[in-house]
């Protein structure tokens, strides 16, 4: 085992490593086919150590199916994976989703959807990587707990700068990371160096050879069943065909595969080396299975950690931290690769589109800079890369998912149909594989996704990977299934249409892949100038200059505007650097949207001059019966036109209106009926009339609204004409006033109603509030008056059990003594909820030690539950926590107290569980009578019992206050139960550091009854019963008792010469409280030099206040009802 620091340290220095191998790699020009197939090794994940030998314990499997997967694809589907490669290089693809949505009539929505399954897959994945490292920490090093979520943050940060220091240094997404590219290289010979090493230290070191390695599992139980296990043929085919899916499907893989690829010569040599390097991965898989089954102890090490937990159980330290680099290898390469994708595809996608099409189109020439949308390229790195470390804190490892690895690429298999049917088939349609990849991703989730969560949260027996596997299969068929149904039918549909297969032509006909990219047509219309601008503030300055030229040496350099081949190129350019979505933005905004060419424009001409007359007799007839009155003044101020409706508005005189009339005529007539008045102006009739003529002249628009003495009201609005002139529309709104004006009454009617039904509800509250409080304000009178006689009878019962001796006589006291305590913590209970309802309750947060609470609590039900013949255990834990003692207690109490209630037979077991986040867990089960699910909330309801048949001792309060005080505390209740079989009660709260526990004095053995002679105790109690049985306590242990009832009782004592104990009640008679009486007897003894007693305050008020005030005073705080014993040991222990 190393140290914390030490295995830090490694991990730096190979990060570091990692960093320079990268630095001189980007001086190379480009990758050799070396290079290029050792990085294909990308496929082998920190799975590759912690995964696959548990696959080999499980079955049996000799080979990796999934590497056997990807080996087919290689040898026998290398033309398939040579075709891919050519598009990508071809078309400067830059992503996964990129080359999807492409395909398919560069459709945004299927890049989109690509993009989103992608981030879903891959995320959990990244953190499985992140779990790897956390459980090679804690395996390499005795004291990881505290500082390994350190190292693990520090490792996800230098990924995520190594990502974006060789992932994205530049705009160009087409541009080839060489260095990026000798750095999975290098782990992927570091991830088969691990785990030979790790095989031949198990096969020659540990044991003498393969045979002998097999000899001894044939031998061992374990590993016999492991050789004679069934070898689930369809498993086996599923994980096959999850390989296969894998070489075209992963983000990464396909990245390394296809995106970094740079010619066919690469392709030639990874079609061997890339399988062999598959086989020398797997070769020592199952014999480390085998040797860990015999070696180690499984209960103690999982399968997963055969690979580094071999070795460091035996103590070999070099072959241990070879496991650990080649494990570190698999997890920071994927981690790299998949980050870099995902944040690139996100970014293209969503953000950079997002942020152009708010933040930079408003503002093109001010915000639009390279620089800028880098930046967001990065910032979306690290945005994966922290979901990702936040799924691994907060959900890997709390409730990881069964077979995380197998569910994700489950998901991922599903775009296999649309990439390989879109290559290959022309009849594939973006609608199909829109609704084919959605049906097979709606097939996971219901038949993988949703039955592996609840079996991860046990809420269902544990799936197997048989179900996975049928999960897998249905998905994949369903997809396939749907995509080929839908291409059928739209291509019997449009069997006539050749324009929606021109992409797919493009795409697949052999003779596409040499057409220059000049080919591809846009319906933008973009002036040449507005397009070089928009390149040179993009695109890195030698590929605009290089376009630039291009254009000047063309034709287009003459053209107002870009011709489609030149357009064709710059929105290739533009993709590749800022993504397709983010190009048509970009040359959205420019656009002038003139779709049409010259001709068709001459043709529209055309048509438009042969229906001119045709419009012109139409028009006339539309305004005749529109409802709207309309009027149109020449630029000379003289009517031209008007309609019907505007005679009638205005109820003018049949033939008065006339072509040529001037405005001012009209004016004049309208204001000689009164229609000109306006009643919120001081104008007259001529002065509006020159100011209605003046904006006319001035070409000003206006609108304002008319009420006539006829009772309409009228909307006008006028508008000036092009030529000059005016025209203006008249629209009768009265019935719109009308109803406006009911509305505003009724508002007015509305917010009265509310405010007296307001004030209404603030009297029923205030009265409801009064009620509560003096509910509460009598419960704790009550309950304090209650106590005094409780006090009496349990003081009596318990001398009368001390002094009988007889054994039924004490068989029958202590029954009453029981009950008297039922009674009490009833009592105490009704107590409890009137502080938490009246919010008297104020904790008192400190950090103690777990164990002592735990453990009295325990041994004080021990009693009741052996009566009952149950048994009550208890798992000590040395745990801190931060919280209120007394109320902590109270909670465990209520909880232990209702499992021993409810239990018949069987056992309870109260422990402590620890859990992330510095959190732990206090657990109370039971084999009880269990409760039901729609149960579950009712049990925290006041004065609510499940048990109607009468037979139980409580009033439904104790898991009420359980829940209140833990809402006090924030400290979270949880409950699961089964119904016949038990149940479990959880409080989790906050851990804390372990201090020093408090020195215990030994309680002192004393037997005598009368431990107190020669002692004398001034007893100051109001309550005549609890004075005479104090009394006759106190001086059966051998005290003299002086009694008074206040404050005027007590000055015939307070000269007494020795006073030992004051043992006083809070509540006297008379007004008079016990801490102020204390004070002035102890004020009275120190004035005459007499000797200060011992002060206690005995009182049924368990405030927080009171309490307070007795720890001000110097006063030992008691509460009522007294236990005898109890005070018997406080009265040993402290001396006067």
């Amino acid at each position: 085992m190393f140290s914390i620091y030490t295995i830090g340290l490694i991990t730096l220095v190979y990060l570091g490593v990692l960093f320079a191998i990268a630095f001189y790699g980007n001086k190379k020009r480009a990758a050799s086919p070396v290079i290029y197939s050792l990085a294909l090794g990308i496929h082998c994940t920190s799975w590759a150590f912690f995964g696959t030998t548990t696959q080999a314990s499980q079955f049996g499997w000799a080979f990796v199916p999934t590497y056997l997967g990807v080996i087919v694809v290689m040898l026998f589907a290398f033309p398939v994976i040579c075709k891919i490669a050519k598009l990508c290089r071809q078309h400067n693809i830059s992503s996964l989703a990129d080359f999807i949505g492409m395909r398919y009539q560069h459709s945004h929505i299927i890049a989109g959807m690509i993009t989103l399954i992608c981030f879903i897959g891959v995320v959990p994945y990244i953190a499985l990587q992140l779990d790897a490292i956390t459980l090679m920490l804690n395996l390499m090093t005795k004291d990881s707990e505290s500082l390994t979520p350190s190292i693990g943050f520090y490792v996800v940060g230098l990924m995520a700068l190594f990502a974006i220091i060789f992932g994205t240094r530049t705009l160009d997404l087409t541009e080839k990371h060489t260095g990026l590219m000798y750095t999975i290289a290098f782990e992927s010979l570091a991830k088969l160096a691990g785990l030979v090493i790790v095989g031949l230290y198990v096969c020659y070191s540990l044991f003498d050879g393969v045979f002998d390695l097999f000899i001894q599992a044939s031998k061992h139980e374990a590993t016999i069943q492991i050789l004679q296990s069934d070898f689930s043929i369809w498993v086996f085919a599923s994980h096959v065909l999850l390989g296969v899916c894998s070489m075209f499907c992963l983000p990464r893989q396909f990245h390394i595969a296809f995106i970094e690829n740079n010619n066919e010569n690469e392709l030639l040599l990874a079609r061997w080396l890339f399988p062999l390097f598959l086989v020398c991965m797997t070769i020592f898989v199952l014999p480390i299975a085998l040797a860990g089954n015999i070696l180690l102890d499984t209960t103690q090490f999982s399968t997963d950690s055969f690979a580094l937990s071999i070795p460091v159980s035996m103590g070999n330290e070099w072959v241990s931290v070879t496991s650990y680099i080649g494990g570190l290898s698999g997890a920071t390469s994927m981690v790299i690769v998949a980050t870099l994708t995902m944040g690139i595809m996100v970014a293209n996608s969503f953000v950079t589109p997002l942020w152009l099409s708010t933040q930079v189109l408003p503002h093109l020439k001010k915000n639009l800079a390279p620089a800028n949308i880098l930046r967001i390229r990065q910032f979306t790195i690290i945005l994966v890369l922290g979901i990702a470390y936040w799924y691994h804190l907060n959900i890997s490892q709390t409730a990881p998912l069964v077979k995380s690895g197998f569910i994700a690429l489950s998901l991922l298999a599903q775009m296999f149909p649309t990439i390989i049917l879109g290559v290959y088939w022309k009849n594939a349609t973006k609608l199909s594989a829109l609704f084919g990849t959605l049906m097979g991703a709606g097939c996971w989730a219901y038949f993988i996704l949703y039955p592996s969560i609840l079996s991860s949260y046990y809420f269902a027996d544990a799936i197997t990977d048989y179900d996975l596997a049928i999960g897998f299969y249905i998905s994949f068929i369903s997809n396939t299934v749907i995509f080929v149904a839908i291409s059928l039918f739209n291509s019997a549909k449009n069997k006539y249409s050749n324009s929606r297969n021109e992409v797919a032509k493009r795409f697949n006909a052999q003779s596409s892949l040499t057409l220059p990219v000049n080919e591809r047509k846009s319906n933008f219309q973009i002036p040449t100038n507005d397009l070089l601008a928009l390149i040179n503030r993009v695109i890195p300055e030698k590929l605009a200059t290089a376009f630039s030229d291009r254009v000047s040496l063309s034709d287009a350099a003459n053209l107002a505007y870009v011709e489609p081949s030149v357009l064709a190129h710059a929105e290739r350019l533009l993709s590749s650097h800022v993504g397709n979505a983010s190009a048509r933005i970009l040359l959205a905004a420019i656009s002038i949207n003139k779709k049409e060419d010259i001709n068709e424009l001459t043709e529209w001409i055309e048509q438009a001059s042969q229906t001119f007359q045709f419009n012109h007799e139409l028009l006339q007839s539309s305004v005749a019966h529109i409802p709207q009155g309309i009027s149109v003044i020449g630029s000379d101020m003289s009517l031209i036109a008007w309609n019907q409706k505007y005679i009638e508005l205005f109820d003018y005189p049949k033939h008065f209106l006339r072509v040529g009339m001037h405005l001012r005529e009209i004016l004049q007539f309208n204001a000689s009926r009164g229609l000109m008045n306006q009643p919120d102006t001081d104008l007259s009739s001529e002065e509006l009339i020159e100011r209605r003529i003046a904006y006319t002249l001035s070409g000003s628009a206006y609108k304002f609204i008319r009420d006539n003495k006829n009772g309409r009201v009228i909307e006008i609005a006028g508008s000036p004409l092009p030529g000059g002139g005016f025209v203006t529309t008249y629209n009768d709104i009265s019935e719109y006033i009308h109803i406006q004006r009911q509305l505003e009454e009724s508002k007015v009617e509305l917010e009265t109603r509310v405010e007296q039904r307001t004030a209404e509800l603030n009297s029923a509250k205030l009265d409801a509030e009064m009620a509560n409080t003096s509910k509460t304000k009598f419960l704790a009178a009550a309950g304090h008056d209650l106590m005094q006689p409780f006090n009496a009878a349990s003081l009596f019962a318990s001398m009368l059990h001390q002094r009988l001796k007889s054994a039924d006589d004490k068989e029958l006291t202590q029954g009453l003594v029981n009950a008297l305590e039922n009674a009490d913590q009833l009592l105490s209970m009704l107590l409890d909820m009137t502080k938490l309802e009246s919010g008297l309750f104020k904790p008192d947060m400190h950090s103690f030690s777990l164990n002592p609470l735990l453990k009295n609590l325990v041994n004080e039900y021990a009693v009741v539950a052996q009566q009952k013949h149950l048994s009550i255990d208890y798992i000590e834990t040395n745990v801190w926590v931060h919280s209120d003692r007394r109320l902590l207690n109270r909670i465990i109490q209520n909880l232990i107290s209702n499992a021993v209630r409810y239990t018949e037979a069987g056992r309870i077991l109260v422990g402590v569980r620890r859990r992330n986040e510095n959190k732990i867990e206090i657990c109370v089960l039971d084999t009880g009578r269990g409760i039901a699910d729609d149960q579950k909330r009712l049990i925290f309801d006041e004065f609510k019992q499940l048990d109607n048949k009468g037979n139980n001792e409580g009033i439904g309060l104790g898991l009420t206050i359980v829940e209140k005080m833990s809402q006090l505390l924030n400290h979270d209740v949880k409950v699961q139960s089964i119904v016949d079989k038990g149940t479990q009660f959880s409080i989790r709260l906050q851990r804390s550091k372990r201090g020093t526990m408090p020195t215990v004095e030994k309680e002192d053995s004393v037997n005598s009854q009368t431990f107190m002679q020669h002692k004398t105790v001034l007893l100051i109690e109001n309550q005549a019963l609890i004075a005479n049985a104090m009394t006759t306590l106190l001086q059966g242990w051998g005290a003299f008792v002086y009694v008074a009832h206040d404050g005027k009782s007590v000055r015939k004592f307070q000269q007494q010469p020795c006073i030992d104990y004051i043992i006083a009640d809070y509540h006297l008679d008379n007004g008079d409280n016990g801490i102020d009486v204390c004070q002035s007897i102890i004020a009275y003894r120190q004035q005459h030099k007499l000797n200060t007693p011992l002060l206690l305050l005995s009182t049924a008020d368990r405030s927080q206040a009171i309490r307070q005030q007795a720890d001000v005073h110097n006063m030992i705080y008691l509460p009522k009802p007294l236990k005898p014993m109890a005070l018997k040991r406080l009265l040993q222990k402290t001396k006067p």
